[in-house]
């Protein structure tokens, strides 16, 4: 890198550096990785790197299998998963938080190595076992699972209760000695976690009578100071702590409460914004669960944000992974580079462009990359919570699960082998259901199939032009570095087609399966010669052929290509609601077997001239 683009990066990041922080965060599967997005955190002047990392906590979910809701948050960095307090050690396995706890002690010394302070973002406070509550009922704060989406009644601890902030302030401490974290920020009132009576929770305000008449700014602002004054004692300073998901009446009561380096869904007690950053999430993104479509408008927007940051707003940028080449190295070209407009950042991407294919075909480049933005723009109104391809493709495994005419007639070998990965609280009825999401079908009928049926269809036209570019491109430089993530570019991009042929199939062939008569034998409604059938029969039989084709044809491409297509679990046992299984490809011909297998179970519902 040029020596001048570092200063500028290290001048940006500085600057007021009495209060700026700036954080990189990029996943990460061992501590050579982790080092690895140390020296890039140091190579763009950020200062501080998201270190908090766990062992997804699969004890959580094997307390009950039946439940699902525990895949929520297992995932989610707690400060418990890392240091168990002498109070919680019968409930929280200590094996599982050793592993964690040595893992973070290792990142830090890292960190500490490069100069760098660490950065925490999670969920607090984060439900404790039925158990802990019955040895100490004082401790039991607000419900805060979401009825539609669990089985069970779970419970977030009191942080008004004196003796659960003593527990989180020293376990902190512990953590922050680990590890030099001088930067909280948690997600709260979701994914298992609460605050006493806040408005956003789940199940409504609520919680224990001992703390109803805490005023709300009182008690975030004392939630908060929890996190600072452990690391304080930790020796770290200039401690920020900040919390998300906080209801519009509660953060404005709160904000005049809040105390210097607190803040409410990225407010200050002044009320000004105290962050901007830049990141790709999964629960949101249109793109998931292809692993590493290009967002390269998403970075150019992102860093125009940041340019356009006052000097004393935390900074965060966030990559998907470190293979994630093409948005790490337009951020390191074109940081603080960047003016504001749309024909500036479409400038700054075909430059970028130019560095991979050269000029000559920067603008082909361009507009492949173009193309997948537009998609996701186009599809993401498709979301509630997530998106429908998180919400539907993956937790009602919509990819995987056989379409066929009567889902409860499925043998366990025929079922289990989804049905155990799908998110869905209510009943069996409900997990048939194809259209119901976490007992939500907000995405249901014909007048849903028809806008899903049409946005899809315009984005394939987009993304099949987009595939045919790239398949030019990796020809052209197929003897070049690049060539290969043109090929493997080509492949995701074939790979996302796919998915939105299966989630506009979903919901139609849900639709039809709802106005279908299941009490009357079918009778013969189409006597011309040349009908073949009933008409809706008809379209049955074309979705179960085209979901048959496609299985086959995404099987062979996940085997032979040269690199990842899908987000999957890292191995077999750790396969959860929230990602698909390492064997996907394993899953789909399976799949395709069970779905030829029934095909003419449809004729128990409509009539066919062959029969």
């Amino acid at each position: 890198m040029k020596p001048a683009l570092v200063f500028l990066m290290a001048s940006a990041a500085c600057a007021s550096a009495a209060e700026r922080k700036f954080t990189l965060n990029v996943p990460y599967e061992n501590l050579d990785e982790f080092r690895a997005v140390a020296e890039l955190a140091k190579e763009l002047g950020a200062d501080h790197v998201a270190a908090n990392a766990v062992e997804p906590a699969m004890w959580q979910w094997d307390r009950n299998r039946y439940d699902p809701y525990p895949n929520w948050g297992f995932s989610n960095p707690t400060i418990f998963k890392f240091v168990v307090p002498e109070e919680m050690k019968e409930w929280i396995p200590a094996d599982y938080a050793k592993r964690n706890l040595e893992a973070l002690r290792a990142r830090g010394k890292i960190l500490r190595e490069f100069g760098l302070k660490a950065s925490f973002s999670g969920m607090e406070p984060a439900w404790f076992p039925e158990e802990a509550y019955r040895a100490h009922p004082a401790w039991r704060g607000p419900r805060c699972d979401q009825a539609r989406r669990a089985r069970g009644e779970y419970y977030a601890p009191c942080f008004d209760n004196a003796e659960v902030r003593a527990m989180y302030r020293k376990a902190v401490k512990e953590l922050c000695e680990a590890c030099p974290f001088d930067a909280f920020v948690f997600l709260s009132n979701d994914s298992g976690g609460g605050l006493c009576w806040c408005e956003g929770l789940y199940p409504g305000e609520n919680g224990p009578y001992a703390c109803r008449s805490v005023p709300m700014g009182v008690r975030i602002s004392r939630y908060l100071s929890v996190f600072q004054d452990g690391a304080r004692d930790a020796g770290l300073g200039n401690v920020d702590a900040g919390v998300r998901h906080i209801a519009p009446k509660d953060e404005i009561q709160s904000l005049p409460s809040l105390k210097k380096g607190q803040s409410i869904n990225g407010r200050s007690m002044s009320g000004r914004s105290v962050s901007t950053g830049v990141s790709i999430g999964e629960y949101d993104e249109p793109t998931f669960p292809i692993w590493g479509l290009p967002r390269m408008g998403v970075y150019a927007k992102g860093l125009q944000r940041l340019k356009a940051a006052g000097k004393d707003t935390h900074l965060s940028i966030g990559f998907r992974s470190l293979e994630d080449r093409d948005a790490i190295d337009f951020v390191k070209g074109f940081f603080g580079k960047i003016g504001p407009g749309e024909a500036a950042r479409y400038r700054a991407i075909e430059d970028f462009a130019a560095t991979r294919v050269g000029k000559k075909d920067a603008v082909s480049l361009a507009g492949v990359w173009n193309a997948i933005d537009k998609v996701a723009d186009l599809l993401l109104h498709y979301r509630t919570g997530g998106h429908i391809f998180m919400l539907g493709t993956v937790h009602q495994r919509w990819l995987t699960r056989p379409f066929v005419a009567f889902p409860e007639e499925l043998k366990p070998e025929e079922k289990d082998y989804y049905r155990q990965f799908q998110f869905q609280a209510q009943s069996e009825k409900h997990a048939d259901d194809m259209s119901d999401l976490q007992g939500n079908t907000w995405l249901k009928g014909y007048a849903a199939a028809f806008l899903l049926t049409s946005s899809c269809a315009e984005a394939n036209c987009l993304l099949g032009a987009a595939e045919d570019t790239a398949a030019k491109l990796a020809a052209r430089h197929k003897d070049e570095p690049y060539g290969k993530e043109l090929r493997i570019l080509k492949l995701r991009l074939a790979a996302y087609r796919c998915v939105l042929m299966n989630a506009k199939h979903a919901i139609t062939f849900q639709d039809i399966m709802d106005r279908a008569d299941r009490v009357n034998p079918p009778r013969d409604k189409t006597p011309r010669i040349w009908d073949q059938g009933d008409s809706e029969l008809v379209t049955i039989n074309q979705i179960v052929r085209d979901e048959i084709d496609m299985s086959y044809r995404l099987a062979d491409l996940i085997d032979q290509a040269p690199g990842r297509i899908f987000y999957t679990a890292p191995t077999k046992e750790l396969t959860s609601v929230m990602h698909f299984e390492p064997d996907l490809s394993a899953s789909l011909r399976k799949r395709a077997v069970i779905m030829e297998n029934h095909r003419r179970d449809f004729l128990r519902l409509y009539m066919s001239k062959n029969r």
